[in-house]
């Protein structure tokens, strides 16, 4: 690529050039003509694009690659790939890197290369692969280069209903429509508020927040943060009566899957860090998601709640 040309897009993005308007569906096709080429490139030889469902289908029967151009703006904080890629009868190289893949590289202003090297996913011989990752926008990225490529030696590079869009945000705030509303609110003991797009929980004495939040069929994980702050927390008379995020997934029938480990916690503690990821069992269409103070007294404090989906199936 030339890095020289880039520099110049990339400054007139972010000093006042034309900027083109991102596809809010997906973000592979918001620069390219209507086949599914990148605007103002021809297709390798060997290589068939097509779009279909406004999803990206890419086929190499030779060694070649297309490069996208995906920009990225402030709004940008988690990018979701997804789609399928199969090889038949690829022959690698010799390098690692020499078969079929989705190239990655997140660029600066610049053009050098911004953050690590993002995972990718690659395949050789008769192998088939789903592709589905969350990847994190590193700080100080504009731009988004990826690569649909055959880097083998023959054979056949199959790219199907690729799609990057936008990654779901805090499933905890609205317009999730069982989500904390933007304007907080303060019932009881408990008090709850959103600056920044942060989510923030005060239970002074016994009480909860309950959430449902709606789980898609085709999530896999879902990634858990917050921080918390225990004062003079005192237990009940049964083990689940302390501080603690009550979690549970649902169906249509009850209950489904093991319950899920939690964070709980009694006394009088500094603000701690928590993350953890969770598996959604099969068949859950709900989350319940509880913050709670179940003791008999106390103050618990919780701040950058945030839910989020971690990988897809």
């Amino acid at each position: 690529m030339n890095y020289h040309r880039l520099k110049i897009v990339v400054f007139a993005l972010l000093f006042g050039g034309t900027v083109f308007a991102a596809s809010a569906e997906n973000l592979l096709l918001a620069h390219t003509l209507p086949n599914g080429l990148p605007d103002g490139r021809r297709a390798p030889e060997g290589a068939t694009v097509a779009v279909s469902d406004g999803k990206l289908n890419v086929d190499f029967t030779k060694p070649g690659s297309l490069q996208y151009s995906v920009y990225i703006t402030p709004d940008h904080r988690r990018l979701l790939l997804s789609g399928e890629l199969a090889g038949e009868n690829l022959v690698p190289g010799q390098e690692g890197w020499q078969n079929g893949r989705i190239a990655m590289r997140f660029l600066d202003s610049a053009g050098k290369q911004a953050g690590a090297w993002p995972a990718v996913f690659a395949v050789s011989g008769n192998g088939t692969q789903k592709c589905s990752r969350v990847y994190n926008v590193p700080a100080g990225a504009v731009l988004l280069l990826v690569e649909p490529a055959h880097f083998g030696v023959s054979g056949k590079a199959v790219f199907r209903n690729l799609i990057l869009e936008e990654a779901p945000r805090n499933l905890l705030l609205s317009p999730n429509p069982n989500g904390i509303p933007g304007e907080g609110f303060d019932k009881g003991a408990v008090r709850a508020t959103v600056q920044d797009g942060e989510l923030c929980i005060t239970i002074n004495g016994t009480g909860n927040c309950r959430l449902s939040i709606p789980v898609a069929p085709e999530w896999k994980s879902l990634k858990f943060t917050m921080q918390w702050k225990l004062t003079d927390v005192k237990p009940g008379d049964a083990d689940w009566k302390n501080a603690r995020v009550a979690m549970r997934f649902y169906g249509p029938k009850g209950g489904v899957g093991d319950w899920p480990a939690i964070f709980a916690g009694t006394g009088t503690t500094g603000w701690i860090e928590c993350s953890r990821v969770y598996e959604i069992p099969e068949g859950a269409t709900s989350l319940a998601f509880e913050p709670a103070n179940f003791g008999s007294s106390g103050k618990v404090e919780f701040k950058k709640l945030t839910l989020e989906l971690d990988e897809m199936k």
